[in-house]
């Protein structure tokens, strides 16, 4: 005898607008199957979950009943209820069902996989899923650049400081107050003032930002802004706004030469060949070892010859968190020294090429990953589908509200993706594709003999961090 598993779904979307309820499902595929007399073996719903994902609790315990061959034919009301992406329902059909020998039947479409035509429709119809899915995708990135062509501006979390947001014209309008600050900020600058001076002097004249003082990536974007010229921006395009300017076309383009042009003033200073690029080695990765706060390059005074000695040191030296620069260790003093950048450059070198010359320290590197208890979160795992199918069914006997479904099941959902997680990133399961990987970054050219920008980039890509502190080194690989 045939042996039957019902699959419904309906999300609230679905239900208000294709006109079906769930009992209305299984009110009919439970006909269906008393007509050709097919034995029920169990019915597996979804409430209030979207097609658009597969990782869904009861679709999952109907999976692992398929795998232990406990029905061999499932049936859904239509091909939707399985889901809207065709990649997701060919794969589930194929890999889930055919694998275990197990039929698929749709109520109307008329089609089930154990005819040629019913596998054939099976892709027809899913495609038709996908486009619909794409195409309301397209449609609100049309409106989203539609807007953006009107003059409309996007709605994000972060206001540009100078103006509010108005929701019922969804258009931009002035703060006076603010406005003076951003005109003032564009004037300093072309007046000469550095950011770094700009920053100061504005926190210094209590001329603040929602009432915290600036640092210098927020002065940098004010000055870069398109808004404050009357435009608006979308991924990456430039559209002609329908609110008032702050600050005039001529001034805001002048501030983007002058912007330009120091930049290169600076880097060729400093005689940077790659004006954007970290111009050392270490850049972005030397921490300090005794408060691992980043450390910056300071530059002696030029030689006879045009060199200059060059050394690191902490960022907190001498710390300046009043005037708005980002803070690290609380803004607390270090009393780190300065390192010669050269030193520490040969130092980390010369450990590359160990590992480069020794292959044991190498895979003595990758020994002993962190092992995971995996059955006790695949116990874990089940809990959470259980406690989901609990949840369905409080749902379905008008116990929760719907919210109350979504909420929980999406609480669920992400616990179970974390355990998934930790499960897929097993350090045993990735050691040996992890020490192939490092191995060939670290290549068969000896790194000693390499560009300083080859050496570069290799490091970068090799080492996480370098931490610095008299007399000690510690490199913390990526591994």
């Amino acid at each position: 005898m045939n042996k039957v598993a019902i699959y419904v779904r309906v999300s609230t979307k679905g239900q208000a607008e294709e006109g079906y309820s769930i009992d209305e499902q299984i009110a009919l595929l439970t006909s269906y199957c008393s007509i050709h007399k097919w034995k029920i073996h169990d019915t597996y719903v979804d409430a209030g979950i979207s097609g658009a994902t597969i990782e869904r609790p009861e679709l999952s315990r109907l999976s692992r009943d398929a795998q232990k061959k406990k029905f061999n034919t499932m049936i859904v009301y239509d091909l939707k209820r399985l889901g809207r992406s065709q990649r997701n329902n060919i794969s589930f059909i194929e890999d889930v069902l055919e694998k275990n020998g197990i039929g698929f039947i749709s109520l109307t479409e008329n089609f089930d996989t154990s005819t040629p035509l019913g596998k054939a429709m099976v892709g027809i119809l899913s495609a038709f899923g996908q486009l619909d899915r794409d195409t309301i995708r397209e449609r609100m990135m049309m409106g989203k650049i539609g807007r953006a062509k009107s003059g409309k501006p996007m709605m994000t979390s972060t206001i540009a400081f100078g103006y509010t947001y108005d929701k019922v014209t969804s258009s931009l309008n002035i703060n006076p107050a603010e406005a003076i600050v951003v005109k003032t900020i564009y004037n300093e600058y072309l007046s000469g003032r550095s950011l770094t001076k700009l920053r100061d002097y504005l926190n210094e004249n209590d001329l603040l930002r929602n009432g915290k003082p600036w640092n210098y990536q927020g002065v940098s974007r004010v000055l870069r802004n398109p808004v404050y010229m009357g435009m608006v921006r979308f991924r990456g395009e430039v559209y002609q706004g329908n609110h008032d300017p702050i600050i005039d076309s001529e001034t805001f383009e002048a501030v983007q030469k002058e912007l330009k042009k120091r930049q290169l003033e600076t880097y060729e200073f400093n005689k940077n060949t790659r004006p954007f690029r970290a111009k050392y080695m270490l850049s972005g990765i030397i921490k300090c070892g005794y408060c691992g706060s980043p450390m910056g390059v300071t530059l002696g005074t030029k030689r006879k010859d045009g060199t200059r000695n060059i050394r690191y040191q902490c960022v907190n030296r001498f710390p300046r968190n009043t005037k708005g620069i980002t803070v690290y260790n609380n803004g607390q003093k270090c009393n780190s020294g300065f390192y010669e950048k050269d030193d520490i450059e040969i130092y980390v070198l010369g450990q590359v090429r160990l590992l480069q010359l020794n292959k044991a320290k190498l895979n003595k590197m990758f020994e002993t990953p962190e092992i995971i208890n995996v059955e006790e979160i695949e116990n874990q795992i089940n809990s959470l589908n259980n406690k989901m199918k609990r949840l369905n069914d409080l749902y379905l006997n008008d116990m929760i509200s719907l919210d109350e479904l979504k909420t929980q099941t999406y609480t669920f959902l992400k616990q179970k993706d974390l355990l998934e997680n930790e499960l897929n990133n097993n350090p045993a399961i990735h050691q040996e594709e992890n020490r192939k990987q490092f191995q060939k970054l670290l290549g068969t050219k000896d790194i000693t003999q390499l560009s300083y920008e080859e050496q570069s980039f290799a490091i970068k890509n090799l080492i996480d961090k370098v931490f610095v502190k008299p007399g000690i080194i510690d490199i913390n690989w990526r591994i």
